[in-house]
């Protein structure tokens, strides 16, 4: 480079070139994470290793193998820099799976335990109440979890007792934390239902709840529990676990509850009824 003064446009467009004239056509091993396919055909991920990760994406993504987080695997592309972004990135092309994470692997084996001890079995669910009146709420004050769960609380059913359980939902001590909440809301005998929640998040933010101690504290519980963990297509063995799953913190609040107007509805029917008789 010059002395001369660039756009940013330019520096990312000679940038770009030099890495795609010579780093071009490598292998790369590492771990996948966070990967998305969308609709157009593209998938996402990123490669990490203990101490980096890089984006990835892989256009019109047709591969045989089932790329998934936590799968370990050797990539075939180009190293290049997203012009309009900055954002370096290599160009997938193709794959192939050169083992599984251990994370992966002992999420495997540990879903296996549980289900094969039958955590998982429809038997064991509890149903949830049809007119609760009491609601504990195992999640983070920090956020907007809460504050969408107890608005939808206010408007549907400002009827409702609201415990709320403040702990993490990540981290070292969220383990821990969660377990108590189970424990200390089911000491109270005038709730109805639990509710674990958390927002979205990266997988490795979400293996809180893949958690083994999580999973038998969910089991163990005398109230039932719906568990809403991240987005609709997130998935943890706390939501095999618990008695219900909702795929949000919100759907969560609206499935737990009676809708107020609903419920006055139910009400003018009867008093109907019971003048007509």
């Amino acid at each position: 480079m010059n002395n001369s003064i660039y756009t940013v446009t330019q520096l990312n467009n000679h940038s770009k070139s030099i890495l795609e004239n010579n780093i071009s056509n490598i292998w790369v091993e590492g771990e996948i994470s966070s990967f998305k396919l969308y609709d157009s055909g593209h998938a996402y991920f990123f490669l990490k290793d203990d101490n980096s990760e890089i984006s990835c994406v892989w256009f019109n993504y047709n591969s045989k193998q089932e790329l998934s987080n936590g799968a370990k695997v050797t990539i075939y592309g180009n190293v290049t820099i997203y012009s309009n972004k900055g954002k370096f990135q290599i160009i997938v092309n193709d794959s192939y799976l050169t083992g599984l994470g251990n994370q992966w692997l002992e999420l495997k084996k540990l879903k296996n335990k549980l289900s094969e001890e039958g955590l998982f079995d429809k038997k064991f669910k509890k149903k949830l109440p049809e007119y609760p009146m009491s609601i504990g709420i195992i999640t983070s004050l920090n956020g907007s979890v809460i504050k969408d769960i107890v608005n939808i609380y206010s408007r549907r059913a400002p009827y409702l007792k609201v415990v709320i359980y403040d702990c993490n939902v990540q981290g070292q001590f969220a383990i821990d934390e969660i377990c108590d909440g189970i424990y200390n809301l089911n000491k109270n005998k005038n709730l109805d239902i639990l509710i674990i929640a958390r927002g979205g998040g990266t997988p490795e933010e979400l293996m809180v709840f893949n958690n083994e101690k999580i999973a038998r504290s969910i089991f163990s519980s005398r109230i039932p529990i719906i568990s809403a963990i991240g987005h609709e297509t997130d998935f943890t063995i706390s939501d095999l676990v618990s008695d219900f799953r909702a795929s949000t913190p919100s759907e969560a609040a609206e499935i737990s509850v009676k809708d107020k107007v609903d419920l006055l509805q139910q009400i003018d029917l009867l008093n109907i009824n019971i003048y007509k008789n």
